[in-house]
């Protein structure tokens, strides 16, 4: 359909309520009463909803942990599936995340692309159809979570607490175009060890982000060996060092390059830095052991080979292996990594290889969460319904389903995939500092999505 002139007059309308909606700062907090998940990502839950009240859908909010906006009257649903939760920000912003700003014609704010810009597109370009009065044949529903970015507890007690009847066909808008029929497994674990000696290293702070920052305090004597050292280190990790004075101690910084866990080659780990310039200084205690360990078995490694974990399969590719957090609490060091399993293994495949590689060594694997694979047939109609839309809007006539190792929502359904919202002409700047979204885009994805949603509930 011709959806030109209704997307026109709706854009400034649309910048607003993404502003609005970003202005929100959902990181996931403490719970207090009646908010699961912390104040913010419920306040940003209620802001969705509220918007979309003032476009005269019918909402409900399932006590903070989930949401949804629904139009139509059909027998089946196509469900829209998103969240308003947003990863921890970081330092060096161009502005304050939460207070979004157009600069250059972007607009900077963490949750313009993962994943508020695009769930509010869907919001009004659902609005632009119901104004035009375009007849549906599905009823069309926009599922909003509340903690996608950590467990997921809030679709869990929408489909099963609440017993919300699943779409019988879906989409999440949390990835990037075309497509991504099939997505990795996502394998979480942590690696630990007992501490007799205090030691302070510190760096990340999620599971599925590369660290861009980690610290280590040191012994005073080894500050000229550090400074011979930095320029060294720099070359072969790629962070940025900083040694300076901290009571009788030295404070090595290494500052990275954040990226999203499924994609550890886009960033640059300042664990691994701090690890590196560690395991260099050939120290003799408890540090220097843990740090040898990490540049045997981990080190720059991105797909998990040296942990004896290298899988690889021709339908997705090989198995990403990401350290995003390292922590020293009650007498234990924590590494926390993320790996994300080709198609064809399960994850209980790739615990078992790491399992075998920690005997005799002094960590013991823990606390394993585990999404396993997923996978929607290139041929069904879901899939070439969406990239028959995608090719027509685009002009990419060219283009075809991808595998992916992000975890989205698509997950949490049967016949559900990842559509868009990333463009392959922009930086995929989710979970990273600056976070921005290109104003020009939205034109393209309002266009997309307006026809997924038709032709789809048709």
């Amino acid at each position: 359909m011709d959806f030109e002139t209704k997307i026109a007059e709706d854009k400034e309308s649309l910048i607003a309520d993404i502003k609005r909606l970003v202005s929100v700062n959902s990181v996931e907090s403490e719970a207090v009463e009646g908010m699961p998940f912390g104040k913010g990502a419920a306040d940003a839950l209620q802001c969705f909803l509220n918007m979309a009240e003032e476009m005269g859908f019918e909402t409900e909010n399932f006590d903070n942990y989930a949401g949804h906006v629904e139009y139509g009257d059909g027998e089946e649903v196509l469900g829209i599936l998103g969240h308003v939760d947003v990863v921890p920000c970081g330092d060096g912003w161009i502005c304050d995340p939460f207070q979004p700003e157009v600069i250059d014609g972007k607009l900077y704010g963490r949750g313009v692309l993962d994943n508020k810009g695009p769930m509010t597109v869907c919001l009004h370009a659902l609005k632009i159809l119901k104004d035009m009065q375009v007849p549906l044949k599905k009823k069309v529903r926009l599922i909003v979570g509340a903690n996608e970015e950590t467990d997921w507890k809030c679709v869990d007690y929408y489909f099963n607490k609440k017993k919300i009847a699943p779409p019988q066909i879906s989409f999440t808008p949390d990835a990037e175009f075309p497509l991504k029929h099939a997505e990795k497994g996502v394998f979480q674990y942590q690696l630990v060890t007992e501490l007799k000696e205090d030691l302070v290293l510190e760096g990340g702070n999620a599971y599925n982000s590369v660290a861009e920052y980690a610290y280590v305090l040191l012994s005073a004597d080894k500050k000229t060996e550090i400074e011979d050292c930095l320029k060294q280190w720099e070359a072969y990790t790629g962070c940025r060092y900083a040694c300076s004075e901290e009571k009788s101690q030295l404070k090595l910084e290494a500052f990275g390059f954040a990226a999203h866990a499924a994609n550890p080659s886009k960033g640059t780990n300042a664990i691994t830095g701090i690890m590196k310039a560690v395991d260099d200084l050939h120290m003799k205690n408890e540090l220097g052991s843990i740090a040898h360990f990490y540049m045997e078995k981990i080190g720059t490694d991105l797909y998990g080979e040296n942990m004896g974990v290298g899988l690889e399969d021709e339908v997705s590719g090989r198995l990403s292996f990401n350290v995003g957090k390292v922590e020293t609490t009650d007498g234990k060091l924590i590494f926390s990594i993320d790996n994300r399993v080709p198609v064809t293994y399960r994850c209980e495949d790739a615990q078992k290889r790491i399992e075998e590689t920690l005997k005799n060594t002094r960590f013991k694997f823990e606390n394993p969460q585990i999404t396993e694979s997923i996978y929607v047939p290139k041929d069904s109609f879901l899939v070439q319904t969406l990239m028959d839309v995608y090719r027509d809007v685009t002009g990419d006539v060219d283009a075809q389903p991808q595998v992916d190792g992000a975890c989205s929502y698509a997950r949490a359904l049967d016949n559900c995939v990842a559509f868009g919202a990333i463009l392959p002409d922009q930086p995929d700047l989710m979970h990273q500092k600056n976070e921005y979204l290109e104003l020009d885009k939205l034109p393209i994805w309002m266009k997309i999505y307006l026809e997924a949603i038709y032709r789809l509930a048709q």
